[in-house]
């Protein structure tokens, strides 16, 4: 069937308005019709034509095309197959290009599922139309260039070829900036002489200002009158920023020239004054862009006071273009200064001193109080709650106005109940619902409430991190029995629906992280629901956890989880390790023998060597736990470094067992493979130094073994040798020196002597920090938004050192039962003799402290910057002497 043009024509014009002509055209449209309004290679006469069919005819309503299900989504990729448009697309004519690409866009993003399969061929011709756009100014050129543009932000899934956009996009921009970049005026930059010079001389380029990089005045916009202009440099630049952003693993040999092009900074910058929402809107991406790419730009805070005030102006705007989300920009700002200055967040200070934040959270509350949800107010209700996890994560007075609205944990329990009760009728259904999947229907989507589930956890999270909420708001059993079922749901979810895909997997994966980052801070010595959840099965749901191959590579046959859920995967061992930690922190030996009943040591180990560095460092941490104070958990874990050989005796040819442990082997190879100027992989190193710290304080013999590792002894010394003017590998680094002399000073311990502080002075307390401080107090073993202990976080607490955790040469709650150290009666003279041998030995050990030039380095350390540092080595250095005087 061929049509003539007026016939298309008039089929076209009748489709206008009409929903029941287009499903008719659609559905019940006379046979052939379809496949010649498909069919592009004909006349080029009649293409556009068709194109305007296709338009009108796929442009439903959201119902509708939910009805129509699959017939619909049929349609589509049939447009979607057609290849010699996108193919010719330089030489089509350019009215024809823009039709096509008009339509291509609205299939994107009316079906989403359907997949556009010629995106290499669009992205050479985009190449190609801003190569020649300066000498051919086409308006259908422009708008052809603006859809292609458009449609390259709207693709999910970004390639590394579309690296080759790049150098396109930033002529384009270098173009258009050029164009206007006559308009700014520069009067508000003073110039600032900085030396004597003949006025001939003088430049009046107002970028060599010396004093303009510390000027936050903004220029008054640039007028560009023509609207396609405006929607290029609005695209283009936003492309180019978000090209950078998903792509910088690959970008390393490229620099990114424009953010350090003053003058195309300054030219985009004025753009924040632009009344055109989307130029502001791509100003704002661009300017803010590199603080998610450099990381050390959070440091330069010029371009961010620049910025805050018309980012938080967009939430006045509507609409706002559909790439651009102020919410997820602000929140993500807040979370980046959270990393580096937690208890002096810039953005946070912003809202608070313009009252925004009493605005947001009026907002907020407006959001919840709604009588009825839609997908809309569901999104923005999710952002709002993304945004006070954010306020709320190291602020305790965001924390107590959240926490002063009673209903608002009812909210989070009844989000956390929909949830889990979704997961469970999908368990029920998950049969029907897998069987009705094809080979083309691809993975399951995310249940709906998904990310709302992920934002109530993260402002759970946030509060648990207060001591005074854990004490007061956050005792209610629910909410801990809610947790325990989502970690349990979860998991099944995880075994038994691994056909639903990666996008449902990942999802789940994610929420059962965060769940598991939550129970880490409900965990706490402090808090009242520690018992109810240790009591309910954790430690057995952690165990299979531990044991499954999707979170244990050593388990998988692959060696390796799906590539695509690797790194949620990586969060869900590092939070379940980081509770077991928790649990094991300052407990008794029968209940850490209890958990390795459960958990074996040798299973725990296999942690130890993980790809993920957050894994390995709670791997760590929860094995010096575990070693404080016990003697018999020290001997599992030597026992599981034991190198045995069997030898025949010669005499009564029997088999007898020698070997020797290769543990401070391994402690002192892995010391030497990690990266100290890395803040995770610092933190491990510190575990290992506390692990030494627990191991030397047993006994004669694990001082022994430890004073023969000249691997370790050196270590230390390094560490120790380091100062403010001589910085090395450990950049002189306060908790590590603390470590090693901790580590010094169990090596010269005597072990028969048993009252014993351990602190550096007498009478020395570790400093209180009332319930009110946005910190947990010194020693409490709290769970961060991103893994990270937040007595460790907290810049002021370097010199208290979790202390009461990591040392071991302490009397033991249990000794009179389990015998776990020697005890000293005076009255007993086997016991005195013991002392004397031991006392001999440390003399032994010390003169060999003092011929490899650590006494030196420990004077040396008397005067250094750190408070506890220097309290420490002033006893070790007084105890030295004493023992090398006795000698």
């Amino acid at each position: 069937m061929c049509l003539s043009r007026a016939r298309l024509e008039k089929l076209c014009s009748s489709l206008i308005g009409d929903q029941t002509a287009k499903i008719d055209l659609l559905v019940n449209s006379e046979a052939g019709l379809l496949d010649d309004l498909a069919d592009f290679g004909g006349s080029n006469d009649t293409q556009d034509v068709k194109l305007d069919i296709w338009f009108t005819a796929l442009r439903l309503e959201e119902y509708i095309r939910d009805e129509l299900g699959d017939l619909y989504i049929g349609r589509v990729n049939r447009v979607f197959q057609e290849r010699s448009l996108a193919l010719n697309l330089v030489k089509n004519s350019c009215f024809t290009d823009y039709k096509y690409m008009r339509l291509i866009n609205l299939c994107v993003e009316l079906c989403e599922s359907c997949v556009y399969p010629h995106v290499s061929l669009l992205r050479e011709g985009l190449t190609h139309l801003i190569s020649r756009r300066g000498v051919e100014k086409s308006v259908d050129d422009l708008a052809t260039i603006v859809e292609l543009l458009t449609f390259f932000l709207r693709e999910k899934e970004t390639r590394d070829s579309d690296i080759e956009l790049l150098y396109p996009l930033e002529n384009l921009l270098r173009e258009i900036v050029g164009k206007y970049a006559g308009q700014l005026q520069f009067n508000y930059a003073i110039r600032v002489k900085i030396s004597k010079s003949p006025a001939s001389s003088a430049k009046y380029d107002p970028f060599s200002n010396k004093g303009l990089e510390l000027n936050n005045t903004i220029p008054n916009a640039v007028s560009i009158d023509n609207p396609l202009e405006r929607s290029l440099l609005s695209l283009s630049l936003t492309l180019y920023s978000r090209l950078f952003q998903t792509l910088r693993s690959k970008l390393d040999d490229m620099p990114a020239v424009l953010w350090r092009d003053i003058h195309f900074c300054i030219f985009v910058t004025s753009l924040l004054k632009s009344g055109d929402i989307s130029l502001r809107c791509a100003a704002l991406t661009f300017l803010i862009q590199p603080y998610f790419m450099d990381e050390n730009a959070w440091s330069q805070k010029q371009r961010l006071h620049q910025a805050l005030p018309y980012l938080v102006d967009c939430l006045n705007f509507q609409p706002l273009p559909w790439w651009f989300d102020p919410f997820d920009t602000l929140n993500s700002l807040i979370e980046l200064y959270h990393r580096h200055e937690p208890s002096n967040n810039p953005v946070i200070i912003f809202l608070s001193e313009t009252n925004m934040m009493y605005g947001l959270l009026t907002l907020f509350a407006d959001c919840l109080s709604l009588k009825y949800q839609n997908k809309y107010s569901l999104r923005s209700t999710t952002r709002f709650i993304k945004l006070c996890a954010s306020f709320a994560a190291y602020d305790e007075l965001y924390r107590s106005l959240l926490l002063e609205q009673k209903s608002l944990l009812n909210h989070l329990e009844f989000g956390l109940e929909r949830h889990l009760g979704l997961l469970e009728e999908f368990l029920a259904r998950k049969q029907i619902l897998f069987d009705s999947l094809d080979e083309n229907s691809g993975c399951l989507p995310p249940l709906y409430d998904s990310e709302l589930a992920m934002a109530w956890l993260l402002l759970l999270k946030s509060f648990s991190r207060s001591v005074s909420a854990l004490r007061t708001s956050l005792k209610r059993n629910r909410l801990a029995e809610l947790l325990l079922d989502l970690v349990r749901v979860s998991y099944r979810v995880l075994q038994e629906c691994k056909a639903a895909g990666e996008d449902f997997l990942t999802a789940e994966i994610d929420i059962m992280s965060v769940t598991l980052g939550c129970i880490c801070n409900f965990v706490v010595e402090f808090s009242n629901l520690q018992s109810l959840i240790s009591n309910n099965g954790i430690v057995a749901m952690i165990g299979d956890i531990l044991r499954d191959p999707l979170f244990n590579s050593k388990q998988a046959d692959s060696g390796q989880a799906p590539m695509p859920l690797q790194a949620s995967a990586d969060k869900v061992k590092t939070n379940a390790l980081w509770v077991l930690r928790h649990l094991m922190y300052n407990c008794r030996n029968p209940e850490k023998l209890d958990l390795l009943s459960k958990i074996p040591m040798s299973k725990i180990l296999e942690f130890i060597n993980d790809p993920s560095w957050p894994v390995q460092e709670q791997c760590f941490e929860l094995i010096r736990n575990l070693t404080c104070n016990s003697r018999r958990v020290v001997n599992i874990l030597l026992e599981n470094f034991r190198d045995i050989t069997y030898e025949t005796d010669t005499e009564t040819s029997t088999k007898i067992a020698k070997g020797t442990t290769y543990l401070f082997q391994f402690l002192a190879r892995k010391i030497k493979l990690i990266d100290p100027t890395d803040n995770i992989q610092k933190r491990t190193l510190i575990g290992v130094l506390y692990i030494i710290v627990n191991l030397v304080a047993v006994n004669e013999n694990k001082k022994q073994l430890v004073i023969e590792q000249d691997e370790i002894l050196d270590i230390l010394r390094d560490i120790l040798s380091e100062s403010q003017q001589d910085i090395g590998r450990y950049a002189n680094d306060s908790k590590l020196k603390l470590a090693s002399l901790w580590i010094l000073n169990n090596l010269l311990w005597n072990v028969a002597i048993t009252h014993y502080t351990h602190h550096a002075l007498e009478g020395y307390t570790l400093p209180h920090k009332g319930d009110e401080s946005s910190q947990p107090i010194t020693g409490s073993p709290f769970a961060s938004e991103t893994g990270v202990d937040i007595s460790t976080e907290a810049p002021d607490d370097e010199d208290d050192e979790d202390i009461d955790d990591d040392l071991d040469d302490a009397d033991d709650e249990d000794d009179d039962e389990e015998e776990e150290f020697v005890h000293d009666p005076i009255s007993n003279a086997k016991a005195r003799s013991r002392a004397k041998e031991a006392n001999e030995a440390a003399v032994r050990r010390c003169k060999k402290l003092v011929e490899i030039g650590i006494y030196d380095l420990v004077k040396k350390n008397v005067f250094d910057e750190s408070l506890s540092v220097r309290e420490k080595a002033r006893t070790l250095q007084y105890h030295m002497d004493l023992l090398l005087k006795d000698s």
